[in-house]
């Protein structure tokens, strides 16, 4: 290379502004199974196109609550993250204290590109201070059709149906129900039980606003009843097994039937398996038309190094291109409503479908056990109590109910 050429690109580079592309932001998140890191990688490496590295903090824990408490230390000690994956009323409580910086990107500020329940969810005192990126249907069975295929038995589509092919999958040695015993996994399916015996109003009232006059209506009792009725269903290895260990069982046969959020699908993708061929999804009896949701969204911290990174990552979270790729990886649905899922599977054209209409006619269900519903203080309560439920059979379901009601009157 000519030596004039060689100052002419010196000189370029000297003087040339400070761009995105020295920037860095660290992300604190809960997403490291494969499908959770797969579409994670999907926002890594289109940020990375704008010029900013994603600095990777992932803690792991289903559901968020050891991400939850890495980050209150972060905070305690003067070193918070860039950005972290906070979701539900935990946006507000962590607004209120000061710590998030109000976003005020013009993406953001178009309100109709959003779903009321995500324009909601994103706003404190008038303030955008979250950034949405994916919705999630927890009331989700996903099957292994090939199971059924080969015994001849009939997809089940009510609890009664479940139960009643128990025995035939148990003779060929497989688990008719995967599932790991784990506090948020049991809450999760308390939760998707309460919605599917009473109904999203009760459900609301119940969870969101622990309604006084149903707090010990006789159908909670009916759900603590159908929780321990499908335990029976469940293996003995089901002590602290992760949810993706329990997908993987239905993935290969080894048991029939998982009840779990949309995220299964996302794993499923990961490890190359093809929806209606080698996994199908059913909603979860008595809720084909109701949707239990949680929403992916993240906030930006005040005072973290490099603010000029932000806008970067506002734009690559709320891409058009960029939401339809990470909804297909994890499994999920687009917070953006003029990004079309036409093309996307049947279980995310389902969802969709049903997302829509449960919330023009006000029927949506927040979920409790994904920190969408109630304060961190009643998911808690609600954690230990259906937990002790679970694995003590002394605990019966009027006694259970009981405990529950008295501890979510207290926390009203």
């Amino acid at each position: 290379m000519k030596p004039i050429v060689v100052l002419t690109i010196f000189i370029a580079m000297a003087i040339r502004p400070a761009l995105a592309t020295d920037q860095a932001l660290e992300v604190l998140h809960w997403w490291t199974s494969d499908g959770e890191q797969a579409a994670a990688d999907v926002l890594k490496a289109s940020l990375a196109e704008q010029g900013v590295a994603w600095t990777d903090y992932p803690v792991r824990g289903g559901g968020g609550d050891s991400a939850m408490a890495v980050l209150k230390a972060r905070v305690i000690a003067g070193t918070p993250p860039g950005a972290a994956q906070i979701i539900g009323p935990n946006i507000e409580h962590w607004a209120n204290l000061g710590f998030l910086q109000p976003l005020s990107d013009p993406v953001l500020n178009r309100t109709e590109l959003f779903h009321p329940v995500v324009n909601e969810l994103i706003r404190v005192d008038g303030a955008r201070v979250a950034i949405p990126l994916s919705i999630h249907r927890i009331n989700w069975l996903w099957l292994n059709p090939r199971v059924f295929q080969q015994l001849d038995l009939p997809l089940p589509t009510t609890w009664s149906q479940l139960i009643d092919l128990a025995p035939a999958l148990r003779e060929a040695g497989i688990v008719p129900l995967a599932h790991g015993n784990q506090p948020w996994q049991n809450a999760t399916l308390f939760e998707t039980l309460l919605l599917s015996v009473a109904g999203p109003t009760f459900y609301r009232r119940y969870f969101v606003e622990h309604d006084d006059a149903i707090l010990n209506d006789p159908r909670v009792v009916e759900t603590f009843r159908l929780l321990r009725e499908l335990k029976s269903l469940m293996d003995p290895g089901i002590g602290n097994r992760e949810w993706q260990e329990a997908s993987r069982m239905v993935a290969e046969g080894e048991a029939a039937v998982q009840i779990m959020g949309d995220w299964v699908k996302g794993e499923f993708r990961a490890w190359g398996l093809k929806p209606g061929e080698d996994y199908l999804c059913l909603p979860v009896p008595g809720t084909t038309e109701q949707h239990l949701y949680s929403i992916d969204t993240f906030v930006v911290f005040r005072d973290h190094p490099n603010p000029e990174a932000v806008p970067a990552f506002i734009d690559t979270l709320l891409s058009p291109s960029v939401q339809r790729a990470f909804s297909e990886a994890k499994g999920t649905l687009p917070v953006r409503r003029d990004v079309s899922v036409a093309d996307f599977d049947d279980c995310a054209r389902a969802a969709h479908h049903v997302f829509v209409q449960a919330g023009d006619e006000g029927r949506l269900a927040p979920s409790m056990a994904h920190s969408m519903a109630t304060s961190p203080e009643s998911e808690d309560a609600v954690f230990e109590i259906v937990h002790r439920f679970f694995i003590d059979a002394r605990v019966t379901p009027e006694t259970a109910t009981a405990q529950l009601a008295q501890t979510l009157r207290a926390l009203k």
